[in-house]
């Protein structure tokens, strides 16, 4: 094992503002792969990066090298205030806080419990009665939008997609993602920079959600405005019709 090359990525990954990815560097290199991932999760404020990266092994030589990153800029998902279908979202919530959720989904857990022990099963239990309440939510297409919120919100890292449903156009609207390669010789970019750029992307995604809705609003006002002109024109026709036909009339009677 070449403990050099380790010691030189680990110090590489910190000055650039990761945690001491040393261990995690050991437990992969062992296993001599020609490529892995390392992943790191960083807060920042109520917002999360998510953190993939990827190292290769050079040809020929007992090294690797880190050769890009894949920054994931999270923003905080808010739960708007309202009872659709009788359940609350705001008390929803809350019980949804109070769960462990990561435990909750570790399936291949071994654990002792009893029928006649409520304490083994409680949190099962409560967690169906969430479940129910999503489920009920979403029975009504105005609850399925709050439905999928909170499943993101709370359960963003399960690998379980038959339990949690298909929230990928959601994650869509709440985060902004980006590449960044590193190159022999140059120093890469920095958390802090990719957390600056993300920021950027994100606010620039927001400016053209924007402008696309006032688009759409304009573009419907003017639909408006062109059918009550329509509307307008032939109303005016038929009074010049009905008015000719009136004064034919009186000529006629003469």
């Amino acid at each position: 094992m070449n403990i050099q090359n380790i010691s030189a990525l680990a110090g590489q990954l910190k000055s650039l503002g990761f945690d001491d990815p040393g261990c995690s560097l050991l437990k992969r290199i062992c296993f001599k792969p020609k490529s892995f991932f390392i992943s790191q999760k960083i807060e920042n404020g109520k917002d999360r990066i998510t953190f993939q990266l990827f190292f290769e092994k050079s040809n020929n030589q007992n090294a690797y090298a880190l050769m890009y990153y894949d920054a994931i800029l999270q923003k905080e998902i808010t739960i708007t205030d309202t009872t659709i279908n009788g359940i609350s979202s705001r008390d929803l919530e809350k019980q949804m806080t109070s769960i462990d959720w990561k435990n909750a989904f570790e399936l291949d857990e071994k654990r002792q419990w009893s029928i006649d022990d409520k304490a083994s099963w409680e949190k099962e239990q409560k967690i169906e009665a969430i479940v129910n309440d999503l489920n009920t939510l979403e029975e009504l297409e105005e609850g399925k939008a709050v439905g999928i919120i909170l499943r993101l919100k709370y359960w963003p890292d399960i690998n379980h997609p038959e339990l949690v449903g298909n929230v990928s156009f959601l994650k869509n609207k709440s985060e902004v993602n980006q590449r960044f390669y590193f190159f022999d010789g140059q120093p890469g970019i920095s958390v802090d920079e990719a957390y600056r750029f993300l920021q950027n992307q994100w606010l620039e995604k927001q400016m053209q959600i924007k402008r696309k809705q006032n688009e759409n609003s304009e573009s419907k006002d003017d639909d408006i405005n062109s059918k009550n002109s329509f509307g307008s024109g032939l109303l005016k026709k038929r009074r010049l019709g009905n008015s000719k036909s009136i004064k034919s009339g009186k000529r006629f009677q003469s």
